[in-house]
């Protein structure tokens, strides 16, 4: 291609998008969860594996945390809202900014999994696809800060990045995007991740 069309590097498909959110919605997020019962331990493909997710999470978009009361679907609304900006913004500043022409077209996401890291708890590497999962993108939203560790590395490492209140990230989904959370050494990490198919 002469033209320099497929001349890029896996990190022009990763795109930060600083205060996605606000602060205070980030935490109005956070307060309306983290005294509810709906909490588990993450699972993954073989089930709960400590060893590999150590980490706390809740499905925000099903139907039992939605029965729960209006203000649990108004707030799976609104996450609809900031996960379709999001996906917006990423296929623009990838054709626009990169001049990335052959873009992923997704047309719907999985819901949204509330996480919940606490002091010790990680996330190794791994990729989103696995498991004959026809994931295109992933979004990752950061909630807050003020906690040691957590950061997200991609790429084995040649990304790692400290999210703020209100940022995310969002890349492929597939094998050639490893990522990780690294154990939370002090104080506790919220995010939401959700995947675009």
């Amino acid at each position: 291609m002469a033209n320099g069309e497929f001349n890029h590097n896996l990190s022009d498909f990763i795109v930060v998008m600083r205060g996605l959110i606000s602060k205070e919605k980030s935490q109005e997020i956070i307060d309306l969860y983290k005294d509810t019962n709906f909490w588990k331990w993450g699972v993954t493909d073989g089930g709960v594996q400590l060893d590999f997710r150590k980490v706390k999470q809740i499905s925000l978009s099903s139907d039992l945390v939605k029965s729960e009361g209006q203000k649990y679907q108004d707030m799976d609304d609104e996450l609809f809202e900031v996960m379709s900006k999001a996906k917006n913004l990423y296929l623009r500043t990838l054709q626009e900014g990169r001049g990335i022409k052959h873009l992923p077209n997704p047309s719907s996401d999985e819901g949204y999994e509330l996480l919940h890291y606490s002091e010790g708890h990680y996330l190794k590497e791994h990729a989103d696809d696995a498991g004959g999962l026809s994931r295109l993108l992933t979004c990752t939203l950061n909630l807050n800060e003020g906690y040691d560790g957590g950061l997200f590395r991609l790429l084995r490492g040649e990304f790692n990045l400290s999210l703020g209140a209100g940022d995310a990230i969002m890349f492929p989904s597939n094998f050639m995007f490893p990522h990780e959370v690294t154990k939370i050494t002090s104080g506790e990490r919220y995010s939401i991740v959700t995947w675009f198919h």
